[in-house]
């Protein structure tokens, strides 16, 4: 019996050229449709239904577009919704590199086994995942449903100790997280090359806490700057000295 391949991941939006999607380099985004998480603040809500009748990009399209962009790209980043819920992601993945193109995943690490696979196969370059929080209930409803906590620590475990490039992203919500909260879930990921704390959109919390609790991190992680600071470093590399354990 021949075993059908998965169907492709439905791209529902392609951005040709970006300078922040993948810091220092110039990368294509591809957004994915369809996510398991309905988190309250999402930034691209349209992106989390998962039905059919919503329309997508072709494939065939997709890599044409790369395929004539390639000369100008360092990497194609590929977001959501959630991409790992796909089975075709691999697929596109290994589509995408035979291009002569590096990828980065981000993910909010729902699902270590795929994550696992694709960096066992040597297929990122890079990893960039969500991180709502450190515990129960806070995580879960900062998500918007219930997560289970192992596969988001299992999938920290393995980007922490994977050789190539990663960042982890905190969002803070002050509805939702304190700051003690926030440090907490900053100190799991302690020995991270780089973390980037995610003020809320609404302006909250003030600067004096971003940069305190950014200092608190950059006690345990290598680099860590705030969304929309990048040129402000709290991390114990851009001080000189070695992490914390």
């Amino acid at each position: 019996m021949v075993m059908r391949p998965p169907p492709p991941p439905p791209v529902r939006g392609i951005e040709p050229c970006s300078l922040s999607a993948w810091e220092g380099r110039v990368a294509a985004v591809l957004s994915l449709q369809g996510c398991n998480l309905a988190c309250p603040a999402c930034p691209t809500p349209h992106l989390v239904p998962r039905t059919a009748d919503l329309g997508q990009i072709p494939l065939e399209g997709v890599l044409q577009t790369l395929y004539h962009r390639r000369r100008w790209l360092d990497g194609v980043v590929v977001t959501g919704g959630e991409p790992t819920i796909h089975d075709g992601l691999p697929d596109l993945v290994r589509r995408i590199r035979e291009l002569g193109l590096r990828v980065r995943l981000h993910t909010n690490g729902t699902r270590p086994e795929v994550l696992r696979s694709l960096l066992d196969a040597g297929e990122l370059s890079s990893v960039s995942m969500t991180v709502r929080g450190p515990l129960d209930p806070t995580y879960s409803t900062a998500a918007g449903t219930r997560v289970r906590l192992a596969a988001i620590y299992e999938s920290v475990e393995r980007i922490l100790h994977d050789a190539g490039e990663h960042e982890f992203r905190v969002p803070w919500l002050p509805a939702v997280g304190e700051e003690d909260e926030i440090v907490a879930a900053l100190r799991m990921l302690a020995g991270a090359r780089r973390v980037v704390l995610v003020p809320s959109p609404a302006g909250a919390p003030g600067p004096r806490a971003l940069r305190r609790t950014a200092r608190a991190a950059g006690r345990y992680v290598e680099s860590c700057v705030i969304a929309g600071r990048p040129g402000e470093d709290f991390g114990s590399r851009a001080r000189g000295r070695s992490v914390a354990p």
